[in-house]
């Protein structure tokens, strides 16, 4: 597993903490989810999801708003609740594929390749990698959110945000 320009690792972790994943998973070659514990020595991360998953009881609708975050195109439930402090991990990491940063993708396309091959793709014009971090944050893996395009079972992930909110 490897850093890429593409992971998301804005979740106010620390570079220690990074670190301390990214060696843990330096030998994985495919798609993976861990939830890990941080060595006491690398402190606390904040979680920012609230419910009955970490213990709460479900959060109701008149302490939520419902906002998009970020660049999504779908709202999440949202509280004022502050994060808590937690020791847990949680990485998604997998393949990514991308464009050839050298020939931009244009190997073996025009005369100027034919006599110089590009040498960081071998002319297939892409670079794979085998596993990338595509995030890492703390607190436990919860459900995708109805909203979100790539969300596989709508029903079970509407039940479960019915009941959970993340901090504004």
């Amino acid at each position: 597993m490897i850093k890429h320009a593409d992971s998301h690792l804005d979740h106010n972790l620390t570079t220690e903490q990074i670190e301390h994943v990214m060696q843990r998973f330096a030998d994985r070659e495919a798609f993976f989810i861990e939830t890990i514990e941080l060595p006491e020595v690398l402190g606390t991360v904040p979680c920012g999801l609230h419910g009955p998953l970490m213990g709460d009881a479900p959060i109701p609708e008149s302490e939520v708003t419902h906002a998009a975050r970020g660049t999504r195109a779908w709202t999440s439930r949202l509280t004022e609740r502050a994060p808590r402090a937690v020791r847990t991990i949680t990485v998604i990491a997998g393949p990514h594929e991308e464009t050839c940063y050298q020939c931009k993708g244009a190997c073996g396309f025009g005369a100027m390749h034919a006599f110089s091959p590009c040498m960081t793709c071998e002319c297939k014009g892409k670079i794979k990698h085998a596993c990338i971090v595509y995030t890492m944050f703390g607190g436990p893996l919860a459900p995708q959110e109805p909203g979100d395009p790539g969300c596989k079972n709508v029903e079970a992930s509407s039940a479960f945000w019915a009941e959970h909110a993340l901090s504004r």
